[in-house]
């Protein structure tokens, strides 16, 4: 599985670094989305959604809602058909109105390290 880690982290006291490491442990390919980062972890960082040039099956947020709609709402031609993963905090009721009209497969205040990924 390939998923998008969008606010990915150096920091090992960070959650987003956590999650990270856990999603590679587990053998999928993390893709991590940090505009300040050149890597993460030893993996090469993008600076955006749309800077990943291939493709992926999960958009996972870690970040706060507010930021999540912003993402949501300027990237729907590129995250149509991909699975948008909301970590616990990263949802709002903004959010989940963007995703219920816009996308078909999404989670919401779900942490993707204790979930089954299919």
């Amino acid at each position: 599985m390939k998923i998008a880690l969008v606010w990915a982290s150096n920091n090992p006291e960070k959650f987003w670094n956590r999650i990270l490491k856990d999603l590679v442990n587990k053998w999928h390919t993390v893709l991590p989305i940090n505009p300040k980062e050149e890597t993460i972890e030893w993996i090469k960082t993008y600076k955006t959604i749309k800077d990943i040039n291939q493709d992926f099956n999960i958009v996972n947020f870690v970040i706060k809602p507010e930021i999540v709609e912003k993402i949501l709402e300027n990237n729907i031609d590129i995250l149509k058909g991909k699975t948008v993963w909301c970590q616990p905090g990263a949802s709002n009721t903004k959010v989940e109105e963007i995703l219920k009209e816009n996308y078909s497969n999404y989670i919401t205040n779900s942490c993707i390290m204790i979930e089954k990924i299919n």
